[in-house]
């Protein structure tokens, strides 16, 4: 338990010097070129001096799974959030499938919800596309559940749901939850990096940007 408390203190005190904010996100977007955002990246903990975006993203990424997994008490959490990270389109029915073993062992109630709902909603917005693939690991046996909605509020809902349910006992220092959020968090981050690098590459103005992040800069503090 002491170990637990120390490492979500020390994600914690990351959390509020490092993640990104809304008005960092405001900064990234008015910054007047690429150096300007990542001078800002670089007081975010970004590695800055690599060739490209694709890298400098891809080392984020690495190095976030490396501190969940070294910090992380719960060998099946680990798993979970270990096949989730390399979730792609070829390979989610395995990942799931991976995820959903794990899943029943994993001690904190709040986590195993997460995961069953991430496993529900995917199938939704799957059945919304007019897919028929079903990933393992949810309790849902119908998938209209937004019958009033469009594509993009759609998306919004299942945000939303998901947001909710990780942010449950983020700062309750006696569980894993603070070290979930901030590992939700960052995957959330790495999307607004992302589309600002591709702005700034492309020469969007101010404004483009912050309409391509309408609907996720307001889900950072």
């Amino acid at each position: 338990m002491a170990d637990l408390v120390y490492s979500n203190a020390n994600i914690m005190m990351q959390s509020e010097s490092r993640l990104l904010t809304r008005r960092r996100i405001r900064e990234l977007v008015t910054a007047p070129d690429r150096a300007g955002v990542l001078a800002i990246l670089a007081d975010c903990g970004y590695q800055t001096d690599l060739p490209d975006d694709t890298a400098l993203l891809h080392a984020e990424r690495v190095k976030t799974l490396q501190t969940f997994t070294e910090l992380c008490p719960d060998p099946y959490l680990n798993t979970a959030i270990t096949a989730w990270d390399g979730l792609t389109e070829s390979n989610a029915l395995t990942n799931f499938a991976t995820i959903a073993n794990a899943v029943p062992h994993i001690k904190n109630a709040a986590l195993r919800e997460f995961f069953t709902t991430l496993a529900d909603l995917t199938n939704v917005r799957t059945y919304y596309k007019g897919g028929h693939q079903v990933v393992a690991g949810g309790t849902l046996t119908a998938y209209d559940i937004f019958p009033d909605h469009d594509a993009d509020a759609v998306q919004t809902a299942i945000d939303a749901r998901l947001n909710t349910l990780a942010a449950v006992d983020k700062n309750d220092i006696f569980q894993p939850n603070p070290l979930f959020w901030w590992y939700y968090q960052k995957q959330k981050e790495f999307t607004v990096v992302k589309t600002i690098l591709a702005g700034k590459r492309f020469g969007y103005d101010a404004a483009t940007m912050r309409a391509s992040l309408r609907g996720l800069y307001e889900q950072f503090q």
